[in-house]
C-alpha cells in the first residue's frame, strides 16, 4: 500500500508510490468524494468538516473512487468537480462523434481566458481507469493530456468556428498589436499594456492574437 504524508504547507497530499511521488490537494480529495457520493448516493462517502486535510479524509476519498469503480458509472465519462453541466455534455457529443474542437480554458470566476496555445486542438477521447476523464488528442496522436473540465469557457467546432460551448463568464481576451523596438522580434501582443508574445512579423502577430481570441487558426501558423 502506498505511503500517505501531510504536506499542510502546500495543502496536499503527498502519495509515495514506490518509484516516485504524486500530490493530491485536500480540496481535491474532497470535492471528488463529495461528487461521487452525491452521484452514487452514498452519504457515508461525503466529507465532513473533520475528514478535511486529514488520512482520514484520503482514506474516504480512495473509499469513493473505488466505490466508483464498482459501479455501473464507472463506464462513463467522469469530469471534474464544478465543471459545468453543458460543457460536460458537449464534451461527450464531439468524443462520441470525433469532433475536431478547440478548447478556450480560464478562470471561469472572470471569464478571462489564460490564452493557452498547447493542447488545445483536437478531438476529445477518454482515459482508462476508474475515473474515465476526457482528453485532448492533438492531430496524429492516439493519447492526449486530462482536459481541465473546470476550467473551460468555450468549446469551438474546428471546422464551423461555431462556439458549441461559452460560459456565461467568458470574455474575448482583451490583445492588442504594437510595435516593439526590438529587431529580432518587432511585434508585441499586448494584454492590457502587459507584453504575452513577441513575433518577427505582424501576420504572426495578427494570427495569434486571432486565435487567442477564438479563431479556428492552426497554432503551427504563429509558432
Amino acid at each position: 500500500m502506498n505511503k500517505i504524508t501531510i504536506n499542510a504547507a502546500q495543502q496536499r497530499y503527498v502519495i509515495d508510490c514506490g518509484e516516485g511521488y504524486t500530490c493530491l490537494g485536500f480540496a481535491n480529495a474532497r470535492d471528488h468524494a463529495n461528487q461521487i457520493a452525491s452521484k452514487l448516493g452514498h452519504a457515508d462517502l461525503s466529507f465532513t468538516n473533520e475528514d478535511y486535510a486529514t488520512l482520514a479524509g484520503y482514506e474516504k476519498y480512495s473509499r469513493a473512487v473505488q466505490a466508483w469503480s464498482q459501479s455501473p458509472l464507472t463506464r462513463t465519462t467522469y469530469v471534474d468537480p464544478g465543471t459545468d453541466a453543458k460543457a460536460a455534455r458537449v464534451l461527450e457529443s464531439c468524443r462520441t462523434r470525433e469532433r475536431k474542437v478547440r478548447l478556450i480554458l480560464g478562470d471561469t470566476s472572470t471569464g478571462e481566458p489564460w490564452l493557452e496555445e498547447h493542447d488545445v486542438v483536437g478531438r476529445i477521447g477518454r482515459s482508462t481507469g476508474s475515473l474515465k476523464v476526457p482528453l485532448l488528442i492533438e492531430p496524429g496522436e492516439h493519447g492526449g493530456s486530462a482536459i481541465l473540465c473546470a476550467c473551460l469557457l468555450a468549446i469551438v467546432d474546428w471546422e464551423s468556428g461555431d462556439f458549441l460551448y461559452r460560459h456565461a463568464a467568458y470574455r474575448e481576451a482583451d490583445l492588442s498589436i504594437k510595435p516593439s523596438g526590438d529587431a529580432d522580434r518587432s511585434w508585441s501582443v499586448l494584454r492590457r499594456e502587459e507584453v504575452v508574445a513577441s513575433f518577427r512579423d505582424i501576420g504572426k502577430a495578427g494570427a495569434y492574437l486571432a486565435f487567442m481570441r477564438g479563431a479556428t487558426i492552426e497554432p503551427r501558423v504563429f509558432q
